[in-house]
């Protein structure tokens, strides 16, 4: 669908700004529980009975996925589809199709797919039986966490009523990463990682986490996140809607417009270095790009001109960590982790021609039985086939033309800058997946639908635009 066609199309039906009397809990508000459980507990505390797909979040989200389908039949979400909607639902279709394929034709292990540097106890023989059962365990935990985004995704787009709807999901997003970055800050100083604390009943760690890591001698931080890399790629992610609140506050008052956003974005982008992960900057640096080029020239010379000092002060408080940022790109060309990548494509690709088109089921690529594969474009590409490879870059595709076209067409600069903010996580996000596997880690798996989502919703909004009341708060 070209831009001209879009932007020329009939206004949608207007959408109520607030729920009906008598309805149900406002979806806004599960929305917000739902970020509160993905980003605040540790991926690694399950139901033990599910397994590592069973995480407080992903359990709702598939509440979610029910939800929104008992209320499309039911009538009582009546808003026409929008292009977000209906990339979700062949995106899907590709997941079950592959699994599909994957249960008629079997799975097998090419003896080469191991990696010299794997533990010794993986290289063991696997027979077709534990391939099969393990392989369909693993479908079976795709399947509930891509059915648990997809949930909140459509939940983000039908849900989200209005612009207040929408600036609060934002808000409370950006307060999230900010406590996130909080507890990172504090890991990066002690070396102590206040989530290994965290405990809530009736759920059991999947193995040992809030261990901190170290790259040339320093702390890289995790907090609730699985891994450093992924705590980079999320807060980097949401650095440009943390940055257009900082832009556009909807708070009065010094103090408290102060707290409420400039904190926020101040301590996501003090807390995304201190990762050291290449990923993480290399995402930032494709983020920052879309929002210097969106941006007016005013804000672009305040940029080029705090920049410098910015990063004076950066080194002179935090000693080493440019430096060794520095050498993960200086060093790359013979850094191993680099290398490996590398090395994948040539074995990885020969396993994707066994089920070309269809692929072989997602999360059926076991690190245990094949290797460590970082890049989830790849993966996709051999559990979903070329279909399901499409459909993923279509996802992408469809919520960056949204954005980018609530950027081009918003009523207000604060809603054009909004679109500007979610391309740029958009395609930061996008970039992450060529360098390590997205999907395995449950909070980028889930922040990337709920970026989606909220492109979806922005472009819906947009459509339906109807002049709402001036906010008391602003």
């Amino acid at each position: 669908m070209s831009a001209t066609a879009v932007a020329a199309a009939p206004p949608l039906p207007a959408v109520p700004a607030r729920p009906r009397p008598g309805a149900a809990l406002p979806a806004v508000w599960l929305l917000v529980l739902y970020l509160a459980l993905l980003l605040l507990i540790p991926s690694e505390l399950v139901l033990p009975q599910i397994g590592s797909a069973g995480t407080p979040a992903n359990l709702l989200g598939l509440g979610f996925l029910v939800w929104w389908a008992c209320a499309r039949l039911g009538g009582q979400v009546r808003a026409p589809l929008t292009p977000m909607h209906v990339a979700l639902g062949v995106l899907l279709l590709c997941v079950l199709l592959a699994l599909a394929n994957g249960l008629v034709h079997g799975w097998t292990r090419p003896v080469d797919i191991r990696q010299d540097s794997d533990a010794v106890w993986t290289l063991l023989p696997v027979s077709e039986t534990e391939l099969f059962d393990k392989s369909v365990l693993g479908a079976m935990r795709g399947l509930i966490a891509l059915g648990s985004w997809a949930g909140v995704a459509l939940l983000v787009i039908d849900g989200v009523r209005s612009w207040s709807d929408l600036d609060r999901v934002v808000d409370v997003l950006v307060g999230l990463c900010a406590v996130v970055a909080t507890i990172g800050i504090y890991q990066y100083f002690t070396g102590d990682n206040l989530a290994r604390h965290i405990q809530v009943p009736g759920l059991s760690p999947t193995y040992d986490f809030g261990v901190s890591i170290s790259r040339s001698v320093l702390n890289r931080v995790s907090a609730t996140t699985t891994h450093p890399i992924e705590f980079c790629v999320v807060l980097t992610t949401v650095l440009p809607l943390a940055l257009h609140r900082a832009f556009h506050p909807r708070r009065a008052g010094t103090v408290r417009r102060a707290v409420t956003t400039y904190l926020p974005a101040a301590l996501i982008a003090l807390a995304i270095p201190m990762a050291v992960s290449r990923s993480g900057i290399v995402a930032l640096g494709t983020a920052m790009l879309v929002l210097f080029l969106g941006w007016p020239a005013n804000r672009r010379l305040w940029l080029l001109v705090l920049a410098p000092p910015v990063a004076i002060l950066m080194r002179s408080a935090l000693p080493g960590l440019l430096g060794t940022i520095r050498s993960l790109f200086t060093q790359s060309l013979t850094d191993p982790s680099v290398t490996a990548r590398t090395d994948d494509y040539g074995t990885t690709l020969s396993l994707y021609s066994e089920h070309a088109i269809l692929g072989r089921g997602a999360f059926t690529f076991i690190p245990q039985y094949y290797r460590v594969l970082d890049n989830q474009l790849l993966m996709n590409l051999i559990e979903l086939g070329i279909l399901g490879l499409i459909a993923t870059l279509a996802i992408f595709a469809t919520g960056y033309y949204l954005a980018r076209h609530a950027k081009r067409h918003g009523a207000t600069e604060e809603r054009r800058h909004l679109g500007l903010a979610l391309s740029a996580a958009i395609l930061a996000m996008l970039v992450t997946y060529l360098t390590f596997d997205a999907w395995g880690f449950a909070k980028t798996g889930a922040l990337t639908f709920v970026l989606l989502g909220l492109a979806g919703a922005l472009y819906r909004l947009e459509r339906t635009d109807a002049p709402e009341p001036a906010r008391a708060d602003r």
